[in-house]
């Protein structure tokens, strides 16, 4: 399996290092192990060269890398299942079938870095002016929901502060008629919402179907099969680009707006011609998660 080296043999054989790739992967507890504590952990105290360098020479050998866990929604098998069939029942979709999706979703934005900053940096370096983030303590944030099908963007709605969380009431007062009016204008269109608690609640469920909104059956904790979610991820890096990491709520409100709007038809084109691989990542992973 592994391809042998000239010159010094390693101090850990190949077989003891099968056994040592098993015990690493078994578990979650076992992956966010330090390699300098698998000594301590795992019972091979009979290797007489079982030490953290060792160790680490040989889980580097096999392709092993310490990285930053992706954080990723929990999947239980009823909602693995539910993946699944949903991936296989729209994995054959056309274009022109997504087109008829109204995708939506709500994301919270706030002013500053958003993602994790990677730096080239070498032994000693860590505190180097260039090689830090600067803590700041951000004050100010927006609700932010907005919609889109095939190559067009739909209404946004900004979440004033005044109308408090997004729960079922505020969803069918401030949401609902904005979705429905959306959708009278474009009765080829249904509509896809998550299962968050403002959206899944009975009188949420209720008010849809009296307006008779055409909807799709989401399966539950499947943010990578909407493709909104990507144009999230594009608007913080447009905020955090173009904008002051500190804003007031109406500098950032401005620079959510002109975020959305820098959204052009060719992204959204890139995510309806996403879709086939997004529910084949989540057939080929038997329901459970994807790198989306």
């Amino acid at each position: 399996m592994y391809r042998k080296r000239s010159g010094r043999p390693p101090f850990i054989s190949d077989n003891q290092l099968q056994e040592l790739i098993i015990f690493v992967c078994a578990s979650r507890y076992n992956r966010r192990l330090p390699w300098a504590q698998l000594p301590l952990e795992y019972p091979m105290c009979t290797w007489p060269n079982a030490t953290e360098w060792s160790i680490t020479s040989a889980l580097k050998r096999a392709g092993f890398h310490r990285r930053i866990a992706r954080t990723k929604p929990p999947i239980s098998e009823e909602n693995r299942r539910l993946r699944l069939a949903f991936a296989h029942e729209h994995l054959n979709w056309t274009s022109e079938q997504w087109f008829t999706v109204l995708w939506t979703d709500e994301t919270w934005i706030k002013e500053g870095i958003h993602r994790r900053i990677w730096v080239s940096v070498r032994k000693g370096e860590e505190l180097d002016p260039t090689c830090i983030v600067d803590k700041r303590r951000s004050h100010t944030g927006w609700m932010f929901w907005a919609c889109f099908n095939g190559t067009t963007k739909g209404p946004s709605v900004f979440w004033e502060k005044s109308w408090g969380s997004i729960k079922q009431d505020t969803y069918i007062e401030h949401i609902i008629p904005v979705l429905d009016d959306w959708l009278q204008q474009h009765s080829e269109l249904h509509l896809m919402q998550n299962n968050a608690p403002g959206h899944r609640g009975k009188k949420t469920q209720a008010e849809i179907q009296r307006r008779k909104m055409s909807k799709i059956i989401w399966p539950p904790y499947s943010p990578d099969l909407n493709p909104i979610e990507k144009i999230w991820d594009w608007m913080k890096d447009y905020i955090e680009n173009v904008f002051p990491e500190q804003m007031t709520y109406p500098q950032l409100r401005a620079a959510v707006q002109e975020a959305w709007d820098s959204i052009t038809a060719d992204q959204l084109k890139e995510l309806i011609d996403s879709m086939h691989d997004r529910y084949q990542a989540v057939i080929d992973a038997d329901g459970k998660q994807t790198p989306y």
